[in-house]
């Protein structure tokens, strides 16, 4: 009797043992199980972020890819941290990255262009991280043509004047035309401007270096003021080639209107023709001190070569030379 309750016990022992056993090996398959999932589900290629761009409104751009599209060149800046190469398409400005050399290309040229959307982080700033369009590479499809053309750009108009309470002799510019101009176009009056007063004065107080005179030229041709690098700048990477104009532009003058020697445009036209612009202008001039004054006509002849201007030649008329007598108060 005793003998069979042993082997009972050890039977039921036996029997919890086994059960012991099998949850342990069911518990490591599990953690076994856990371990190769894990890894599974970290290699799993992540989602690739998608973007915006003016480029492709009605498309969502997607990160490093790269895409091809037509576009206008407009400009390069290289005066940031990050160098960029603007460009117009359907009418909207885009700013793509460009780290690399000025690829002299001509505003208004038409382009095709490889680009992609990617990271940035700017400089100073390593936490903040940017998306924006990168170029890859541009090349000219067609380039800048400039339409044929006869505009009036500049004439007088006698306008009252309440300070002086009197009708005075006004500068008028023809600014519907300036909306639409083409950077020769721009440069070829720019030029003539430069040497000949248009309703020029100090922007608020003149500085100490008569860095802020401002005419209303170049302020029409958004050029910045009189002799300043915007101004020149421009002009220099347009006659790059001109040795003469350059030359002149070294001795860019600074005089305001109410200058005791003193020329002013009359009137200026300009014409296209082909890659020609020409530039006519009548101007005058008094030298108070001395109740003298004289007027003459001059005419441009420019050549479009790419992405410079060559003056051909110029036509200037006999001055013709007068006396008045200083009106006293």
């Amino acid at each position: 009797m005793i003998k069979k309750t042993l082997n009972q016990i050890f039977s039921l022992l036996l029997a919890a043992t086994f059960v012991l056993l099998s949850c342990e090996n069911k518990k490591e398959k599990t953690a076994e199980n856990s371990v190769i999932e894990n890894p599974q589900k970290e290699i799993r290629s992540p989602k690739i972020p998608t973007h915006k761009s003016a480029l492709r409104p009605d498309e969502t751009i997607e990160l490093e890819k790269i895409y091809t599209d037509t576009i206008q060149f407009v400009s390069f800046n290289d005066n940031g941290d990050d160098w960029l190469f603007v460009v117009k398409k359907n009418n909207d400005t885009v700013s793509l990255i460009y780290n690399k050399d000025n690829p002299e290309f001509t505003r208004g040229d038409e382009l095709e262009i490889k680009w992609k959307m990617d990271s940035l982080r700017p400089a100073g700033d390593p936490e903040y991280l940017d998306y924006s369009e990168y170029l890859i590479s541009a090349k000219v499809i067609r380039p800048l043509t400039l339409a044929n053309k006869k505009i009036k750009f500049l004439w007088r108009k006698m306008q009252y004047d309440k300070n002086l309470e009197t009708e005075v002799s006004t500068v008028i510019l023809n600014e519907n035309y300036v909306k639409y101009i083409s950077d020769p176009e721009k440069a070829a009056l720019a030029y003539v401007a430069t040497f000949i007063g248009n309703d020029c004065s100090w922007d608020g107080k003149a500085n100490d270096n008569m860095s802020n005179l401002k005419c209303k030229i170049l302020s029409s041709l958004n050029l910045g003021y009189q002799c300043s690098e915007q101004h020149l700048g421009f002009l220099r990477s347009w006659f790059k080639n001109d040795k003469m104009i350059l030359k002149e532009l070294e001795n860019c003058p600074k005089i305001p209107d109410g200058a005791t020697v003193q020329d002013t445009f009359d009137e200026i036209n300009l014409e296209v023709s082909g890659n020609k612009i020409t530039v006519f202008f009548k101007a005058n001039g008094v030298n108070l001190r001395e109740e003298k004054s004289w007027e003459w006509t001059e005419k441009h002849f420019f050549e479009l070569k790419r992405n410079e201007l060559i003056r051909l030649k110029k036509e200037i008329s006999p001055v013709k030379h007068s006396d008045f007598k200083v009106r006293e108060n």
